[in-house]
């Protein structure tokens, strides 16, 4: 089974309470459109895109430009705020960090971070050895991630390999985000899981201890993946959580 999607998706697109959804790195709108339309079900208008470099192949992957995900998703906040009175921004994994940016630049309403990797698990690999081989050797095995045990019984979602030049683009983004931390203001609802074979623990503490958030809450489950807006048992418990969290910091008019 191919868990790979090309399209975008939008639903309740009347409604003037925006939620930006951003995908984790490698991955498609597979990964979040379930949760888009059930907040569109909630009376959220709620948008899923496929950033540039996905949903195509890794080798476009590889050509893409940390840059070219920041400005992507700045363009796609902007265009928000313009038709919605409130904006939010939820993002996975990779998707997570560059949420992190958008919340370190525009007045945000609030924001969920799920999954967050500024860590990397593996830091001698993204750091020191993907900069260096990342033209060489341009693609790596995504079951190489996970223990023998294991990894031939995860479904991987979106490529089938990392496209290791765009790895080194994520490993700046990183960089570039763990600096903008403290800009982040807004309220921020942070959800992992206690599985989570790519994102170590460590992730949660390092944004929830930087960010300037007045309003912060901690999510953690114990049954879901890295993937955590896929079917399964909390899915219920995360997705009824996002809607009461974002929906205490909806404004209306006057206030």
């Amino acid at each position: 089974m191919e868990f790979f999607d090309t399209k975008n998706y939008e639903f309740n697109t009347e409604s003037k309470d925006g939620i930006y959804i951003i995908h984790g790195f490698t991955n498609t709108t597979y990964e979040t459109r379930d949760l888009a339309k059930y907040l569109g079900e909630q009376g959220f208008y709620a948008k899923a895109i496929n950033l540039p470099g996905h949903g195509t192949s890794p080798e476009d992957c590889n050509r893409t430009k940390f840059t070219d995900w920041i400005e992507f998703t700045e363009q796609g906040v902007a265009e928000m705020s313009s038709r919605c009175d409130n904006v939010f921004v939820i993002g996975i994994s990779m998707g997570s960090d560059l949420a992190l940016h958008l919340a370190s630049v525009f007045p945000l309403n609030a924001a969920v971070f799920a999954s967050t990797v500024l860590e990397f698990k593996d830091s001698f690999g993204p750091r020191v050895l993907t900069p260096i081989f990342h033209k060489i050797f341009p693609f790596r095995d995504k079951k190489l991630s996970y223990p023998k045990e294991v990894r031939d019984k995860f479904n991987h979602l979106g490529y089938k390999v990392w496209p290791l030049s765009a790895v080194n683009e994520m490993r700046k983004l990183t960089n570039q985000v763990k600096l903008e931390l403290p800009k982040v203001k807004c309220p921020a609802l942070q959800i992992h899981s206690t599985i989570d074979m790519l994102s170590i623990p460590e992730n949660i503490s390092l944004v929830y201890d930087n960010i300037s958030s007045e309003v912060k809450e901690k999510l953690l489950v114990h049954k879901a993946n890295h993937n955590l807006f896929m079917p399964g048992p909390d899915q219920e418990e995360i997705y009824s959580k996002i809607v009461s969290f974002f929906n205490q910091f909806k404004k209306t008019d006057g206030e």
